[in-house]
Order: structure tokens, then C-alpha cells, then sequence
């Protein structure tokens, strides 16, 4: 019986795609997972997670989307890459053994927040899938270790690192709508306060007017307060 050598289309259209994509790359440098996960992290930066997906990733970067499954199994990896990309990004260099505990704190604070702001639309991904690989943990490694310097139990400081984790998160999470990044203004403030009656609100109305100092200096309040409940419980420990 005679053999068909007629090729199937499918196949046909799978090698030439394969073809085209390594022609590509051979016009400039050969891919690596470093800039595959760079692109995608500024990718989410500039449009959002929505606009993530591999076949736009590898429009991006010139490629059929298949080289990127070379370096990349699947989707789930990439952002596991992405969180770990994002947690490589706090400065670990503005802890200070020499400062007091709650300085220890806010400096950690304040650098992972730093490092959230630079990708806030990553945050989403940061939070449905956490750091879990060894360069992501190193920042956690260093506030946990920052805690039990504080005199924390492992349990307790383990559970200090999630708190400080989720509030560093909340305050990143305002930034994600534009609209709720700037501080109102005396004139919006004005307008609210006129919605509520003064005998149904007496305390919202009294605080409302701070509203606008919320975003600058209520992460500064908030994590000052967390960490000083967390080292008075450490204090606690040692009676």
C-alpha cells in the first residue's frame, strides 16, 4: 500500500510556527527566563494583570508563545516568578541591627511597601499567591528574624510577619484605584462631610477632616501601633 507523504495540515502549521519563532529569535539575543518574567512583570505595570496572558507575553517579547513555554511550564510559574521578582525588589540593606526594635519594624515596613508601590498592579498576583520560593523569603526571613531579635516567640513572630504583611498590603491596596492614591481635597472633604447629619455621625464628622493625611502618615500611625503591640507583647514574654 502506498505511503501518504501529503503532511498534515495541523502538523504543517505547528512547524512552521516553531520555524518562524526560532528565526526570531536568532535575529537578537536568545531568550532567558530573566526577561521573560521582567516582561511580564512590565506588562502588568503598564496595563493591569487582565492584559497577562502568554500568547500577549510572547507578542511582547517577538516570540511564539511556545519559546515561552521553554523557560516557562505554565501560567501558574510565571507568576510564581513574578512574586519572587517583585519580593527581590526590598532592600534588605535598611535593616540595622544597631536600631532600636520598633525602628527595625518600620524600616522593614516601609521598604517592602516601597518595592509593592513600584508594581502596585502585581499586587493581586502577590496576594493570591504569596512568596514560596527561596529569593522571595529572604524579606520575610529578615522580619522574622527582626522579631525574635525583639524577644518574639517563633509562633508570635511568625504571626507579627503576617500581620505587618497585611498591612503593608492594605496601604498598597489604595494605590490601585488612581483615584483613591491622592488625598481628598478640602473642597471634596467639604461635600462628604455635608451627606451625613451631625446627630446620626458625631464621630465621623470630628475625624473626617484628617481624612487627608491618611495616605501620607497613616501607614507611619499604623505600623508604629502594630509594633509596639508587638513588643510590648515580647515584654509580656519576659515576666
Amino acid at each position: 500500500m502506498p505511503v501518504n507523504k501529503k503532511t498534515n495540515p495541523t502538523v504543517q502549521r505547528n512547524q512552521s510556527s516553531a520555524v518562524s519563532s526560532k528565526r526570531r529569535q536568532s535575529k537578537g539575543a536568545p531568550l532567558r527566563r530573566e526577561q521573560i518574567v521582567r516582561t511580564a512583570l512590565d506588562l502588568v505595570d503598564r496595563e493591569g494583570l487582565k492584559a497577562l496572558s502568554m500568547r500577549r507575553l510572547g507578542a511582547v517579547l517577538g516570540v511564539d508563545p511556545m519559546a515561552v513555554y521553554y523557560h516557562v511550564p505554565n501560567k501558574q510559574a510565571l507568576l510564581d516568578a513574578i512574586v519572587e521578582a517583585v519580593m527581590a525588589g526590598i532592600d534588605l540593606s535598611v535593616d540595622h541591627p544597631e536600631d532600636s526594635p520598633e525602628q527595625r519594624i518600620l524600616s522593614a515596613a516601609r521598604a517592602y511597601r516601597d518595592a509593592m508601590l513600584a508594581h502596585v498592579n502585581a499586587l493581586p498576583i502577590v496576594l493570591a499567591h504569596g512568596p514560596a520560593t527561596p529569593v522571595a523569603m529572604r524579606p520575610v526571613e529578615v522580619l522574622i528574624g527582626i522579631l525574635r531579635d525583639a524577644g518574639l516567640s517563633p509562633a508570635h513572630a511568625f504571626a507579627g510577619m503576617q500581620i505587618i504583611a497585611a498591612a503593608v498590603r492594605g496601604s498598597v491596596g489604595m494605590r490601585l484605584d488612581p483615584d483613591g492614591a491622592s488625598p481628598p481635597t478640602p473642597e471634596q472633604i467639604e461635600a462628604m462631610l455635608r451627606l451625613f447629619p451631625p446627630s446620626e455621625f458625631p464621630n465621623l464628622l470630628e475625624a473626617m477632616p484628617f481624612a487627608g493625611e491618611f495616605v501620607e502618615r497613616g501607614f507611619e500611625f499604623g505600623v508604629g501601633v502594630i509594633a509596639r503591640g508587638l513588643l510590648a507583647e515580647a515584654e509580656k514574654g519576659r515576666e
